[in-house]
C-alpha cells in the first residue's frame, strides 16, 4: 500500500472513531461523561439547589453532581410532603416546605458557591443516578456536607443504600426530635 493511501485510510479510521482517537463523548452541556476518580477535587460553579450542584473539573469539563443520600425540599417545583414524614399535606405544609427548600439551598451557597469541594462515591451505590448526575459525598474543608445538610435538618434522609446510612439516619432523628429546618413543618 503506498504512503498516501495509508494516510487516507488512517484518517478514515480515526474520522470513524475505529482508532479509540478522538473525542471524548460530552453532554449536552459540553461536559465529559466520564466518571471521576474518587477523591477528585472540583470547583462548585452553581447551586442547582440544596442537594445538586454543578461543578468544573481542573480540565475544564462540567457535570452535576446530586447529594448522595439526602434529600432537601425542593424549589423549582412543588413539593410533596408525604416525601416528609409528619409534615401535613395542606397548604401551610407546602409553604413551610418551599421556605425550607429555599433555606436549604441558601445554606448550600453559602458553604458551597464557587469554593473547591472533594467528591467522595460510595462503593454501594453507583456513581451515576438519575438523569445521569453524579452521586457523591461532597465534602468542603474536609467535612461532609451530606451530613452538615441533615444535621441543620436541612435534608430528609434519601432512601437508596449507602454505607452512610446508619450515621445520615441518627442525624435525620435527632434533627427530627429537635424540629430543626424543615422538620419545623411538622405537625
Amino acid at each position: 500500500m503506498s504512503r498516501r493511501r495509508a494516510v487516507v485510510v488512517i484518517l478514515l479510521l480515526v474520522s470513524a472513531g475505529c482508532l479509540g482517537v478522538g473525542p471524548v463523548p460530552s453532554d449536552e452541556s459540553g461536559g465529559s461523561t466520564r466518571t471521576p476518580e474518587n477523591g477528585t477535587t472540583v470547583r462548585v460553579t452553581d447551586v442547582v439547589d440544596g442537594d445538586t450542584l454543578d461543578v468544573r473539573f481542573p480540565d475544564g469539563r462540567t457535570d452535576t453532581v446530586r447529594l448522595l443520600g439526602v434529600d432537601t425540599p425542593e424549589v423549582h417545583v412543588e413539593n410533596d410532603p408525604t416525601e416528609f414524614e409528619g409534615v401535613p399535606d395542606t397548604e401551610a405544609g407546602h409553604r413551610c416546605l418551599r421556605r425550607q427548600g429555599e433555606a436549604a439551598t441558601t445554606f448550600a451557597v453559602d458553604r458551597l458557591a464557587d469554593r473547591e469541594v472533594t467528591l467522595r462515591f460510595d462503593a454501594t451505590e453507583g456513581r451515576r443516578g438519575g438523569y445521569d448526575r453524579l452521586l457523591a459525598y461532597v465534602l468542603v474543608d474536609g467535612e461532609s456536607f451530606n451530613a452538615a445538610l441533615l444535621e441543620r435538618g436541612h435534608a430528609r434522609l434519601y432512601d437508596s443504600s449507602f454505607r452512610e446510612r446508619d450515621r445520615y439516619a441518627a442525624l435525620e432523628r435527632t434533627a427530627r426530635e429537635e424540629r430543626r429546618g424543615l422538620w419545623s413543618c411538622a405537625a
